[in-house]
């Protein structure tokens, strides 16, 4: 008899102990709480259409294209308060493709967002064109890094340097079902880096997330451009004006807009 009253004095023990360990179960507080989460989304269009790859699009010329490749790199986007002090965001790269919808760039403090800086490239220190701390794909361990090797080939090696934006597809002149001909545009070294600034002039709380969208309309891409004779720059010799004109199409094709998410 002794021994059953121990035997259950000794289960309430550990029930009221196993208790007292759920009861002692602590949540971390969330590091980011009081801050303001940043996040870059991407919007891709063909004039009107959604942009998808290996779709086809009419030009106004009457001819067809449908692009096989569109890829390009962002680098070091921050935000900046207006005193001119500056928050960089994370991650530091990005490389951004057609199936993409958004990105996080981490957390900011909350206060005044006066501009969202971003460069369309890689930064000349990088590039190892000729930059001070030059890296090539090779140099990165992690695979999932955005300046690793990348399965469209994103880097020259024969320039020693990263192909800021790369598109590809093929061109239909009578849109009769049959593509004549590719067009290809590898598009980088330093002097072709567009720098954006967007004024944004934004007060934001702890909690709220800074929704920025980049657009990017294709249509406007290849607007005056004749898909008879410019359609191939690798950036370089004879082809470096087409690429420049190409460069600054780009570039006049992206808008920047934003607002705020409570």
């Amino acid at each position: 008899m002794k021994n059953y009253k121990w035997a259950l004095a000794l289960s309430a023990l550990v029930a009221v102990s196993a208790c007292k360990k759920d009861d002692d179960t602590t949540v971390e507080p969330d590091p980011n709480a009081d801050k303001v989460a940043v996040v870059l989304n991407y919007d891709f269009n063909f004039g009107a259409d959604d942009f998808v790859l290996d779709q086809e699009y009419t030009l106004d010329s009457g001819g067809v294209v449908k692009f096989s490749l569109a890829t390009y790199y962002l680098a070091q986007p921050v935000i900046m308060d207006d005193a001119g002090n500056s928050s960089p965001l994370s991650p530091e790269y990005l490389i951004v493709r057609p199936n993409n919808t958004s990105s996080d760039l981490g957390y900011i403090d909350p206060g005044h967002a006066h501009m969202f800086n971003v460069s369309i490239g890689v930064d000349e220190a990088t590039n190892t064109e000729n930059g001070a701390n030059g890296r090539q794909p090779t140099d990165f361990t992690d695979s999932d890094h955005p300046l690793a090797p990348q399965p469209e080939g994103m880097y020259w090696s024969w320039a020693s340097g990263y192909i800021f934006v790369k598109i590809e597809g093929e061109v239909d002149y009578e849109g009769d079902g049959t593509f004549d001909n590719v067009f290809k545009y590898h598009l980088g070294t330093n002097p072709f880096r567009k720098d954006r600034s967007t004024v944004l002039n934004l007060n934001l709380e702890k909690a709220q997330t800074l929704q920025l969208t980049m657009h990017i309309d294709y249509e406007k891409f290849l607007e005056d451009v004749n898909m008879r004779t410019e359609i191939l720059t690798m950036s370089m010799g004879d082809q470096r004006p087409l690429a420049e004109k190409m460069m600054n199409k780009f570039d006049a094709a992206v808008s920047f807009s934003h607002g705020i998410l409570d």
